[in-house]
């Protein structure tokens, strides 16, 4: 047949369908015979198909009009682009191999595209089966709309199906992207670029496309955690532009609270079935809302559509079982039912110059601990290195007052997904997360002992290396997990999870790398120490007076990581001396506000910060903590002149030296802090050697300077 006599062509993209690619043919050919002019072509093109696939291909071959192309592309993109450069005809439909069409689609679909020029043309009914799926899944389609409103619903899922009719020269001004990671989703792309292109996206009336679900082969199970590529539909700018009622954003929660409830309910109904006394308790009102079992919203061309098929596929029929078990989702024309697109317009609102060269990925903060100085003193390095970058922190709980105060003069983008995305599933905040990682075309990811990031990098490893995305990461001390009584790091097994697209770890302390490398084949080059500076003003050492009581400073979270306990007992077996104080906040999960009742110790209650302590009535430090690194207290109580009593452990020893800038004991010691501290009070001179020569390590090892060298070195 020549070129010009073709008018569609059909195009089969195929892999592993075997009988079933069958199947798709004889629903293709029937629906051909309502077409006056059977002039067509079908276009098969296989894509490493199995030996089942390429038997039942070759055995279609009977019908001239079946040119069947070979190839090795490995995705469904590539392989549909591949077979549309091959199409002749003036139309051209899509479909994959274990699809089944309505009788009418052709004939319907090509009169549509007629009343549409340059539209897309799309089957009015999606229907979901396979063998092992309990009821069949409907789903009604729509025209499009407009920009914004598709937008918004199309961040979410994917509005219109694979299956298409429009112009050959239409579907090649387009042609399918390859997403960045996983299997399919290639046709999510090609609506998407369609919009922005204002294409018209028309349905086709009285049209149904079968798809068939298979367990472990169908596409649809591969792609669950499919990370779209970069689309003009998403842009940030663009989201930014887009208007959304403020009312919109409070029914966020509600949304998601009723179709938990929706979830909930179907679940206790599906296990109580056989229980006739449970079912009699159970609303057959809330059981029909939450199924949408009325039959009469079911249009009577898609019933039809249903029983002629059996013809073909015996597993389609609607009997009054199956019509009793059906799903049927008329598809809204509310866009702002959908969450995830409200969602993600707020967290683009949050990103200030549409895109992020470095991102930091943060656990929950207080706004007071070393964590956010940590994070605020990379910012600032970056900054100066780098004065054109964009900055932004996200953060998987939601950033309170003091979190936000904190960094609100470091002209950073604080971008509250913890808070946004709060009452909506894992699965959708994969979604909304993957989006603005690509959309916002991040160069850098900084990584701060967060479970969540480290799980979702662990399972899309190839969007770091496809996008080539720096990704480096912050490991601090060993934690104490109070619950288990055990000491764990996120070095084994989170960082081992990701270690192959890591590009450098960061820690402010020798230790915790040596610990790291104990148990773990990591690769030493790519660790580095950034001991973190301290700016504060350096305070001349106090002198103690040993005729006066002497004072000692306890601050630190009342958490079983710091050992309190061990403050008790000291407190309870020191001399009268001794007066000692605590200051910091009580995890009341672990301890009553009563903890230090029966103890010698002054509780103080809560402090933000160590300038909020009047550091110079006191005479010495004191610190028990059971895990860390170098804490960050320790360098702002030497930088304030008092002598330091602490554990050792961590990195401690790599900022106080023992004997020399300060003393060191085992944790677990109580006599050994004991005679540390009655060491300084009866040794005035030496305490103030001590404070001094910590000074000195402040003043080289931390220093703005040899931070600052640092990063220009390493980000």
């Amino acid at each position: 047949m020549s070129d010009e006599k073709i008018v569609l062509s059909i195009i089969i993209t195929a892999h592993n369908e075997g009988i079933y690619l069958h199947k798709s043919v004889l629903s293709i050919e029937r629906a051909l015979e309502l077409i006056p002019e059977k002039k067509y072509e079908i276009i098969l093109s296989l894509d490493n198909p199995d030996s089942e696939t390429i038997r039942v291909a070759n055995s279609l071959k009977k019908n001239k009009n079946i040119v069947i192309f070979k190839s090795s592309f490995g995705n469904p993109a590539d392989n549909r682009n591949f077979a549309i450069s091959k199409a002749n005809g003036k139309f051209i439909t899509l479909l994959d191999g274990d699809d089944l069409i309505s009788r009418e689609w052709f004939k319907n679909g090509l009169d549509t595209l007629k009343k549409n020029k340059g539209a897309i043309v799309r089957p009015e009914i999606h229907a979901m089966f396979g063998s092992y799926m309990n009821s069949l899944v409907v789903w009604k389609m729509r025209n499009s709309s407009n920009k914004d409103v598709d937008a918004i619903q199309m961040s979410y899922w994917n509005i219109w199906t694979l299956p298409l009719i429009s112009e050959t020269k239409t579907v090649k001004s387009i042609l399918f992207k390859r997403p960045v990671d996983g299997f399919g989703f290639e046709d999510y792309l090609f609506n998407c670029e369609a919009i922005t292109k204002n294409i018209p996206i028309i349905i086709a009336p009285r049209t149904t496309f079968f798809y068939r679900q298979r367990p472990n082969v169908s596409v649809s199970t591969k792609h669950m955690n499919t990370i779209l590529d970069y689309s003009s539909l998403f842009d940030i700018s663009y989201f930014k532009s887009l208007s959304i009622p403020d009312n919109q954003t409070n029914k966020i929660s509600n949304n998601s609270i009723k179709q938990n409830f929706k979830k909930t309910y179907r679940f206790i109904y599906d296990a109580a079935k056989k229980s006739q006394r449970i079912k009699k308790i159970l609303s057959p009102t809330a059981v029909k809302l939450l199924y949408n079992k009325q039959l009469k919203r079911l249009p009577d061309f898609f019933i039809n559509d249903w029983r002629e098929i059996n013809k073909i596929e015996n597993q389609l029929y609607p009997t009054k079982e199956k019509i009793a078990q059906i799903e049927y989702h008329p598809l809204t024309f509310n866009p702002f039912e959908n969450s995830c697109g409200i969602i993600y317009k707020k967290l683009c609102d949050q990103i200030s110059n549409n895109s992020l060269d470095y991102l930091f990925l943060v656990p929950e903060m207080s706004g007071r601990g070393g964590t956010e100085k940590l994070i605020a003193n990379y910012i600032k390095a970056i900054k100066e290195t780098h004065p054109d970058w964009n900055i932004g922190i996200l953060s998987t709980h939601p950033f309170n007052s003091l979190t936000i105060e904190y960094f609100s003069n470091l002209d950073v983008d604080m971008i509250d997904f913890g808070k946004l995305t709060a009452n909506i599933g894992n699965y959708e905040k994969n979604i909304i997360w993957s989006r603005i990682l690509i959309q916002s075309k991040v160069k850098n990811l900084h990584l701060v002992n967060n479970e969540y990031w480290y799980r979702w990098l662990s399972e899309h490893k190839s969007v770091i290396k496809q996008k080539n995305i720096n990704l480096n990461i912050s490991l601090f001390m060993r934690e104490f997990n109070s619950e288990i009584d055990h000491i764990s790091s996120f070095a084994d097994p989170y960082l081992a999870e990701v270690w192959d697209i890591v590009n450098l770890v960061f820690t402010d302390n020798q230790k915790i790398i040596d610990q790291a490398l104990e148990n773990n084949a990591f690769e030493k080059s790519k660790f580095r120490v950034h001991y973190q500076p301290e700016n504060i003003d350096i305070i001349s050492p106090k002198i103690i007076d040993p005729s006066k009581k002497t004072k000692v400073l306890w601050a630190s979270r009342v958490a079983l990581q710091k050992r309190p306990d061990l403050l008790k007992k000291i407190s309870n077996r020191i001399s009268k001396d001794f007066e000692i104080d605590a200051y910091g906040i009580i995890e009341k999960r672990q301890y009553s506000k009563n903890y230090f009742n029966d103890s010698h110790v002054n509780y103080k209650g809560s402090f933000n910060g160590i300038k909020s302590i009047k550091t110079h009535d006191y005479d010495i430090y004191l610190y028990t903590s059971q895990t860390d690194g170098i804490p960050n207290i320790l360098l702002e109580i030497s930088a304030a002149g008092l002598p330091i009593v602490a554990s050792n452990i961590g990195g401690i020893s790599e900022f106080i030296e023992d004997n020399k800038s300060g003393l060191l004991v085992d944790m677990e010691n109580i006599d050994e802090y004991i005679k540390s501290l009655e060491y300084l009070r009866n040794n005035p001179d030496e305490a103030k050697k001590m404070v001094e020569l910590s000074h000195k390590t402040l003043q080289t090892q931390h220093s703005w300077t040899n931070f600052i060298n640092n990063v220009r070195k390493d980000i």
